[in-house]
């Protein structure tokens, strides 16, 4: 589980957004799940479960549905439409998320590196 989604939840204050400043964390929640998305695009934060969006109608929201990574729920569609859905493209639907959060944020993450554990660390220090 990603830490800052774990500070986040629990409500730990040095991990509340700043004003002027956006935080997406994406935790795939293995050993808890759901899978989820956290957008703080300010002050407030909004959760997602992999497969659906934030309900804000956001940018983020828009790169959700258009890399089909928004999947059909209920009442939309009926409870064994969704699981035929989610049977047949559920194993893609990480990929699809990290694409839509990919063309969303204009930073791109090598599978490759993610799979062998490579991935780089990243400090953000206010200006």
């Amino acid at each position: 589980m990603a830490t800052w989604a774990t500070g986040y939840q629990g409500k730990v204050e040095s991990t509340l957004p700043c004003e002027g400043e956006e935080i997406l964390c994406l935790t795939a929640n293995r050993f808890s799940p759901p899978a989820l998305i956290i957008h703080a695009p300010d002050t407030c934060a909004y959760r997602a479960d992999f497969g659906t969006d934030t309900g804000q109608g956001s940018a983020l929201d828009a790169a959700l549905s258009a890399a089909d990574a928004v999947f059909p729920s209920m009442p939309e569609a009926s409870e064994a439409e969704v699981v035929a859905y989610f049977e047949e493209h559920g194993e893609r639907l990480p990929e699809l998320v990290f694409t839509a959060v990919g063309a969303y944020t204009d930073v791109a993450i090598d599978e490759d590196a993610v799979k062998a554990g490579d991935l780089p660390s990243v400090l953000v220090a206010p200006a």
